[in-house]
């Protein structure tokens, strides 16, 4: 007869080997967002971007590199690269280095386009989508028609996705980026206009919008419909049956080397395969793909100057080619292809290539000064990549050889007084026009400039021997610019002591940063502040305001600019009497700057007390940044004034209806660290409707 059960016969799993809820969600959420769930999205997504081209008979055109997953090869007329970080809130933007120019090709032959782009879960539409591409197709009209098509070149944004505040503000800088557009980019308006009869629209369509039965007509201008493939998912993953919006984000960290390409060439192979076995199976169709030949991209309008990857690239036809690699070419395969003159540039790969071709390129001048006659055939620059070192070296040529049809003559490279940062923009904007896949890294763009606009680095000037076919050293030097210095003291007013130990002189480019952190060193202490504010509105009080203001570092990640948390807490008296306390706060932040010449510049933004309502000034902006608010102002250049150093604001900022303008001054102690004259003033110029005013403060060390 069996004994009854005791407690002592059960056995209790161990509360180690006990999944808790939270590590049963997270398997949970990993299960949904599996490959096959997304490869199975993208297809239903797919046919939904199908259905939208053959609504309006338009062709389909990817926004890379989210976009080609949605679209079947044999339905992609071409790519855009649009940023969703141009469109961020308060970081809107126009591209000069990506311009798309290649798109109103698109338009030319068909009347407009479908550009595709998704985004994950959380949003309606790619930033891209609701505010990039539009203030791309704003921008264009008025470069081409001017304001002359009145109702057309004005800004379209998307009411669902865009407030009339954000619209506003887009709206301010506008001609802004018409007039870089023009002034950089030098753009051919004759040849644009011959591609566009009449404006650029934007149109949005997602998968709750009433796509038309039949092919509309748009007399007035060239809809550029905006197609966000995703439909919007509001909860978690796990409650859409698989379903995932925006599947093809970030390929890089699901596709274990999947390609679109290679997806829809093998899509009903990959569909039937289970979860577990998918990854073998894109393993073997990579190898079963091989590698295929390197494509050479013309750079446009040179005839001659060429950029490819390094590897399988058929050097046929060459006469000239230089390769950015680890190790140069083998003479074998160079005497095959009957190149003539080879220069090998050691670059390693990634950022140290970057780094390395800063001591490299100087060989350029030396290599081509050491023909005898100068060179008319092909040039072929290449790297690893064939989108980093070889663009930047391409663009090194380009600056130095290259007239403004094109037209390459190495015989007598340009004087440095006639390159600058903008005719390398303009240089580096023929590249992305040509193959807006060439985009070189912020640090191989550095590089380039150091070596063409930096007097200061030693390693511009190494003098290195010429690798290439034949033998020979040369000695000829980089033109190279001066970079303006601090002001000094007159000779007169240097004397004894103090003139011999007198520190280096700074580059401007670096003043910026001296500033920040010289108020992030404050930390330990405070500032006095004196305010007046004088307001031509009864509805806005004049007054003065006398307080202490702190700057607080703040920790957040790696990858985020160095962030100080601004806070005031003092006296308003108004001139009638009235005594208020006010408090505020501001984030301060240390940016480069996008002209990729490797300086900063000062940004200062909101706080954003919605998301830290009871915030503590120790608290800073929060671990992952939720403190920080919409942009503010951003200081522009610094420039010199006597022993102090002022700034304007980059742009005015429109907060709501009224538009504010920013102006700074500091003292010569904040900005060289010394121990005397540590100030700095700001003064704030608002006018509209609801202010009408003029703030300035002071602040001194206590």
């Amino acid at each position: 007869m069996s004994q009854p059960l005791k407690e002592a016969d059960i056995i209790f799993p161990h509360i180690s080997n006990t999944p808790n809820l939270s590590s049963t969600l997270s398997s949970l959420r990993r299960s949904t967002l599996s490959t096959q769930n997304r490869l199975a999205s993208i297809v239903s997504d797919s046919e939904f971007i199908t259905s939208v081209g053959s609504a309006y008979d338009l062709p389909l055109v990817a926004n890379e590199r989210c976009g080609s997953w949605y679209i079947p090869p044999s339905q992609k007329s071409g790519s855009v690269y649009f940023k969703s970080t141009d469109g961020h809130m308060g970081e809107w933007s126009f591209s000069l280095r990506r311009l798309n120019l290649q798109l109103l090709d698109v338009v030319k032959s068909y009347g407009g386009a479908v550009v595709v782009d998704s985004t994950r879960r959380g949003k309606s539409m790619p930033d891209a989508l609701s505010k990039t591409i539009p203030i791309w197709c704003c921008v264009i009209n008025r470069a081409i028609f001017g304001r002359e098509e009145k109702g057309e070149v004005k800004l379209f944004s998307p009411p669902q996705a865009v407030s009339e505040s954000e619209h506003a503000q887009i709206e301010t800088k506008i001609d802004g980026f018409v007039r870089q557009f023009m002034e950089i980019c030098k753009p051919n308006i004759s040849e644009l206009r011959s591609k566009l009869q009449k404006p650029l629209r934007p149109i949005w369509a997602t998968q709750l919008s009433s796509l038309p039965d039949s092919a509309p007509s748009f007399p007035d201008f060239h809809p550029i419909v905006l197609c966000t493939a995703s439909r919007r998912v509001r909860g978690a993953e796990a409650s859409e049956s698989g379903y995932i919006q925006g599947a093809a984000d970030d390929h890089e960290a699901w596709s274990h080397g999947l390609t679109p390409t290679l997806f829809w060439k093998h899509k009903d192979a990959l569909m039937k395969t289970s979860e577990e076995d998918v990854p073998a199976l894109i393993e073997r169709l990579l190898k079963e793909e091989g590698g295929s030949s390197a494509v050479a991209s013309l750079i446009k309008p040179t005839s001659k100057l060429h950029i490819s990857a390094s590897d399988q690239m058929n050097l046929a036809g060459f006469e000239v080619v230089v390769s950015c690699t680890p190790e140069p070419f083998a003479t074998s395969r160079l005497k095959e292809a009957g190149v003539k003159r080879y220069l090998h540039l050691k670059c390693q790969v990634g950022k140290l290539g970057s780094r390395d071709l800063r001591t490299q390129l100087p060989q350029l001048l030396q290599f081509f000064s050491s023909f005898e006659t100068p060179t008319t055939g092909n040039i072929l620059v290449c790297c690893p990549t064939g989108k980093d070192l070889s663009v930047g070296t391409a663009l090194a040529v380009l600056c130095l050889y290259t007239n403004e049809d094109g037209k390459i003559d190495t015989s007598k490279s340009r004087e440095a007084k006639d390159i600058g940062k903008v005719f390398i923009k303009q240089r580096l904007s023929w590249i992305t026009t040509s193959n807006p896949a060439l985009n070189p890294s912020r640090t191989t763009l550095q590089s380039v400039n150091a070596v063409l606009l930096e007097s200061q680095d030693p390693k511009a000037y190494s003098q290195t021997k010429n690798n290439g076919i034949g033998n020979g050293s040369f000695t000829t030097p980089i033109p190279i610019r001066e970079t303006r210095q601090l002001p000094q003291e007159p000779e007169d007013l240097q004397t004894g002591e103090e003139s011999r130990n007198e520190k280096p002189q700074q580059n401007l480019s670096s003043i910026a940063k001296n500033i920040f952190e010289s108020l992030r060193n404050s930390a330990n202490t405070s500032w006095n502040f004196q305010r007046t504010l004088r307001s031509s509105l009864p509805t806005h009080p004049s007054g003065t305001v006398a307080g202490i203001a702190t700057f607080t570092p703040c920790n957040l990640p790696d990858n985020s600019p160095p962030t100080l948390l601004y806070a005031e807490e003092g006296d308003f008296i108004t001139d009638t009497g009235l005594k208020f306390t006010a408090r505020r706060r501001y984030v301060y932040q240390l940016k480069p700057k996008d002209d990729d010449t490797g300086g900063e510049y000062i940004a200062v933004r909101f706080f954003n007390d919605e998301k830290m309502p009871r915030a503590e000034i120790e608290d800073g902006v929060g671990k992952g940044g939720e403190g920080i608010g919409g942009l503010f102002v951003e200081m522009g250049d610094l420039e010199a004034d006597g022993r102090e150093m002022k700034a304007k604001n980059k742009e005015t900022h429109l907060c709501a209806k009224d538009l504010y303008t920013a102006s700074w001054r500091f003292g010569e102690g904040l900005v060289t660290g010394g121990a005397q004259d540590i100030w700095w003033e700001v003064r704030y110029d608002v006018k509209g409707p609801q202010k009408d005013y003029v703030g300035t403060t002071r602040y001194t060390l206590v």
